[in-house]
């Protein structure tokens, strides 16, 4: 019987803890078996802790927008310059009898790659922010977990005509 209930309480135990989550870097879940944990699964599992869902949400989605503003930023401005850099913007004309030709050259047009590196740049805040949010996500998930298991200890006085018995419930 003392063998049956240790292990009844070790499996407990190891359900319990199954549930954590553990926040790595890159915005990456993984669960107690370091298994990568997707964002659906989480969205299910924080799906009880509205806070904590809606910080997570709110992290997945600065993330989202921080990596269409770099890679498009990071495009623009590679577009740009592989343009700018294989194209001659030379213009070559002959006025008058045809023997000395007036050649002009024109500055390659840099905007797009002006507008491609504020997108970098904006993107960097939203980039560092995201982590923070999905970190602090899981830390109330956790903290819920720990708090829901972990039920009030409750001590009772048993009597009987026979026996006086005092017993404690975790």
């Amino acid at each position: 019987m003392k063998r049956n209930l240790s292990i009844l309480f070790f499996l407990l135990m190891l359900t319990s803890y199954s549930q954590q989550l553990i926040y790595k870097n890159g915005g990456r879940v993984y669960n107690f078996e370091n298994k990568k944990v997707t964002s659906n699964e989480v969205r299910q599992l924080l799906e009880n802790n509205t806070e904590a869902l809606a910080l997570y949400n709110s992290g997945r989605s600065k993330k989202t927008w921080g990596n269409v503003l770099f890679y498009g930023g990071l495009g623009l401005v590679a577009t740009n310059l592989i343009v700018g850099l294989n194209s001659d913007n030379i213009t070559t004309t002959y006025p008058g009898n045809g023997y000395y030709p007036s050649v002009q050259s024109e500055r390659t047009n840099m905007t797009a790659a002006i507008i491609g590196g504020a997108m970098i740049i904006a993107s960097i805040p939203i980039k560092i922010g995201y982590p923070k949010k999905i970190r602090s996500a899981i830390e109330k998930y956790n903290g819920g977990l720990a708090s829901s298991d972990k039920p009030a200890p409750k001590t009772t006085l048993i009597a009987s005509s026979n026996q006086v018995g005092l017993r404690i419930e975790f």
